[in-house]
């Protein structure tokens, strides 16, 4: 291995790591709000979610559709 594919297989690695979330964890997250989303409304699409870091913060943003908002009541 030269000194420029140790170079672009060690700046991988360290990108992944900094990477705030994987593929595979997205995937789950995106599941489970999935299930919940559908608690609360007829979804249209499924979930979908970006994370981007500002300022030392990570921002995450959900966006989808939905048909209607299912009518539920709050028990006191």
């Amino acid at each position: 291995m030269n000194m420029s594919e140790e170079f672009s297989r060690a700046y991988g690695v360290l990108q992944a790591d900094k990477a705030p979330m994987g593929e595979g964890c997205k995937s789950l997250v995106l599941q489970d709000l999935a299930e919940k989303f559908s608690q609360y409304f007829d979804l249209a699409s499924p979930p979908k979610m970006t994370i981007k870091e500002k300022k030392g913060k990570t921002v995450v943003e959900i966006t989808f559709e939905a048909e209607r908002v299912k009518k539920f009541n709050v028990i006191k």
